[in-house]
């Protein structure tokens, strides 16, 4: 009995996924994870091969792609790699025997595992049936797409497909561009706007994604920590500083006196953390101006919970007709979702300004 199902399963994970030959004329193969279209990149683009999609292992962690299906992965002594969940199901793929055993069971079946550029590419509707998520495939005029969503996922693959077209778009431009030849005296397109950047910070946040994110842009930003909590931000304002951005803080307190108190008691922790002295706060305050301090106000707050399209489509919309705009991130955020949205921005052309003193 046992050795039917497994019979089943193989079948099914090998019949399923089978698709057109191509992947598409655009050369593109897009990855959809719940409502987050991941970033185009070695890590996360599924390839197609021999009809059957497959993806790398890193699409199932979340620690990579921002989004959590409880399925984990990792190396057995024997260079075997294993997925599994807290629930104790496991699937174990043999790379050099083209076979993959799951729990309960050491009989292998066949089940191939592509190795390229050091990453580990397995079958993607094999290992999302295994594990109980849904694996659909579905041809736009972008390129293909493959999503892998759970139950938390909240739009159905037409709605998805419609959400993130003109962020498929803006990579598509970006692909077909990076294709055409060189001129010989080549013109860099004017950039649609311009952006100074803020990052509310906050104790407790991972904001290496986000940091990760700022520096593949060049980007700079300004990174604000709440004034009365400086000791707790106290990892996050060494990374902040260490990778080259400028410390400022968020002022606390009802009357301007208190809130002039709590910044320059901030401004002395930060001093003692990083050796930097701080002259950015967070809002417009007259009695911190006048005490010399640099306020800086954001024309437009990112949300904390949208998703990379989400982040993107709100920057694009409120700085399209501008020239220059002031968006301060919420380090709260999902730090892949804002590294990703950064990225496309960049793609469009649009340019990140770095803020000083002077010029903020």
């Amino acid at each position: 009995m046992k050795k039917k199902l497994i019979a089943l399963v193989c079948v099914l994970a090998l019949v399923l996924p089978l698709l057109p030959g191509q992947a598409s004329a655009s050369g593109l193969f897009f990855l959809g994870l719940n409502d987050t279209l991941a970033p185009q990149s070695s890590q996360t683009t599924p390839i197609l091969s021999g009809g059957v999609s497959y993806v790398p292992a890193n699409a199932f962690s979340s620690r990579v792609t921002g989004v959590n299906f409880g399925v984990y992965y990792g190396f057995t002594e024997n260079g075997e790699v294993i997925f599994y969940d807290l629930s104790g199901r496991n699937m174990t793929f043999n790379p050099a025997a083209g076979t993959a055993t799951t729990e309960g069971s050491e009989t292998p079946f066949a089940a191939r595992t592509i190795v390229r550029g050091g990453l580990y590419y397995v079958p993607a509707n094999m290992v999302c049936q295994h594990f109980g998520l849904s694996c659909t495939y579905t041809t736009t005029e972008y390129g293909p797409l493959l999503r892998i969503k759970d139950s938390k996922a909240v739009l159905g693959d037409a709605l998805f497909i419609n959400a993130t077209a003109s962020m498929m778009r803006s990579r598509y431009n970006a692909y077909q561009a990076s294709l055409a030849p060189t001129p010989a005296e080549p013109e860099k397109p004017a950039p649609k706007f311009s952006m100074y950047l803020g990052v509310r910070g906050a104790a407790g946040a991972d904001m290496t994604a986000l940091f990760n994110g700022l520096a593949n842009v060049q980007a700079s930003a300004l990174v604000f920590f709440p004034a009365e909590s400086v000791t707790d931000c106290a990892d996050q304002i060494r990374q902040a500083a260490g990778r080259g951005h400028r410390v400022g803080l968020i002022p606390a307190g009802e009357t301007p006196e208190a809130r002039l108190a709590s910044v320059e008691q901030g401004a002395r922790l930060v001093e003692k953390i990083i050796r930097q002295e701080v002259w950015f706060v967070l809002g417009n305050d007259q009695a911190l101006a006048d005490a010399g301090y640099l306020c800086w106000s954001a024309g437009f707050n990112v949300a904390a919970s949208g998703t990379a399209t989400q982040i993107y489509d709100s920057i694009v919309k409120y700085g399209d007709g501008k020239k220059s705009v002031r968006i301060l991130l919420d380090g709260r955020a999902s730090g892949a979702n804002l590294a990703s949205a950064l990225r496309e921005l960049s793609l469009d052309g649009d340019t990140f300004l770095t803020p000083r003193e002077t010029r903020y």
